[in-house]
């Protein structure tokens, strides 16, 4: 088969890396394997993102408490309360068509421009725009630059209980910066990160490494995280407090047989120091809606500290030349008493050696944590509470597509042109003011690969 022939051509160390680089990326450098099993077996990843269409997050935490609902949790946990001019959007939305304009002509390896929209039926907008660049520093070194930007406009229901008047419009501004070595068979990685919107500011640092072990038939990656975040409130200048992340990830990843591979990962985290909204606040007694019919309210207040983890398998097969298959799932669960589990479901087909359709399929479901009420009778002041409807009981929903294309640019160069369009549902169980939500998103995006 054209496929079997091709993984003997690539070798055992080029398959396992680009396992590797699903696993870690969402995809993989497909420059080196332009069609067949191989190539659809990596890039039908369904459990990430690919760079080209990475998603800028409002808030990037290490870990969510719901694993499948990356999107919902950090649009709607911390609303703001002022104004972004929606120049500025447009301003991001010019920059992306600039680099799909320009980036044959880069220098770097690789330069990338996205595209992402967000709309749901709870009143929220989201426009993250996305540029990277990769350059290559002699044979085994790398460095990369990310920038990405969030803009948001909502009139949520955390937002409606807040008492709040108008929809509330905020940004959010990221760079990413990263280093790569390869030592034979080990490679090093570095990076940081700076996020900053006018109430929140995040400092991040990442090392990690993976070997090759089994003879060059898998491979061990280690991942170590270190995040400083300071919390803000608008309208509140002497209002700060400090938030402190570690985590950690180890996967191993087995090349089962040319057209297979396993995957499996255990993730912890530990965040110290205020977890909790500033504009967020919990009615004694009423309606469970905010503070309307409520004796009085207090400020929400969980605990400062919380320790996560997940532990994760992922195993992926190309069927034929023209369909793969991959299941994905993952286990989380926490010292809050929150546990969820996430499966992800995908078809990737082949249709051409330059195009490949993905279909995909992600289910929710979590319990609440231990001190989670939709409506707090009692309370003394010194109790846990929230109204954060993302540490209730849930179940979600995913459904999309995504078409890639890729054209020649030259006699070396690919550009790749891709299209992502899923439906989202949650059902809240046990949440008062809001219990369905319905979501649409949309995403676009030019990879330039030299």
């Amino acid at each position: 088969m054209q496929a079997l022939q091709r993984k003997h051509t690539l070798g055992v160390r080029q398959t396992i890396e680009l396992a590797r680089d699903v696993l870690r990326f969402g995809t993989a450098t497909t420059k080196h394997l332009p069609q067949g099993k191989l190539w659809l077996l990596a890039r039908g990843h369904p459990g990430m993102v690919p760079p080209v269409l990475a998603l800028a997050l409002v808030r990037e935490k290490p870990f969510g408490s719901s694993f499948g609902d990356e999107f919902a949790l950090h649009l709607t946990s911390g609303p703001a309360m002022t104004a972004v001019s929606v120049a500025r959007a447009r301003l991001w939305l010019l920059l992306v068509a600039a680099l799909a304009l320009v980036a044959p002509h880069a220098r770097a390896e690789d330069a990338a421009g996205a595209l992402y929209v967000r709309t749901d039926s709870d009143s929220t907008t989201v426009i993250s725009p996305r540029i990277r660049a990769n350059k290559a520093l002699g044979e085994s070194t790398q460095v990369d630059a990310t920038y990405a930007a969030d803009v948001w406009t909502s009139a949520s229901v955390d937002i409606r209980a807040s008492a709040s008047v108008r929809p509330v419009t905020e940004q959010r501004d990221e760079i990413d910066l990263g280093l790569r070595q390869e030592l034979g068979d080990v490679r090093l990685r570095g990076s940081y990160r700076f996020s900053s919107e006018h109430d929140y500011t995040s400092h991040g640092v990442t090392v990690g490494g993976a070997v090759d072990v089994a003879q060059n038939a898998a491979t061990l990656d280690l991942s170590l995280h270190v995040f400083a975040d300071t919390v803000g409130q608008s309208g509140n200048p002497g209002f700060e407090r400090a938030l402190t992340t570690f985590d950690g990830s180890l996967s191993y990843t087995q090349v089962l047989d040319p057209v297979m591979f396993l995957s499996l990962t255990y993730e912890i985290a530990h965040n110290s120091g205020y977890q909790s909204s500033p504009y967020r606040y919990v009615g004694v007694g009423g309606t469970g809606f905010g503070c309307v019919g409520a004796s009085y309210c207090l400020p929400e207040y969980v605990p400062g500290d919380r320790t996560r983890h997940a532990l994760a398998f992922l195993i992926r097969r190309a069927v034929s030349d023209a369909l793969s298959l991959g299941l994905n799932y993952r286990l989380y669960f926490d010292d809050w008493g929150l546990t969820s589990h996430t499966a992800l479901l995908d078809a990737g087909f082949n249709l051409g050696s330059e195009t490949l359709l993905s279909l995909r399929y992600r289910f929710h479901m979590q319990g609440a944590v231990t001190f989670y009420q939709p409506i707090y009778a009692k309370i003394d002041t010194n109790q846990y509470r929230t109204r954060d409807r993302e540490l209730s009981e849930l179940t979600y929903h995913r459904a999309g597509a995504e078409l890639e294309h890729r054209f020649d640019v030259g006699e070396r160069s690919k550009l790749s042109a891709t299209l992502a369009v899923s439906g989202n549902f949650y059902n809240y169980a046990d949440f008062k003011g809001l219990d369905k939500v319905t979501a649409l998103e949309i995403s676009a995006g030019l990879l330039f690969q030299n």
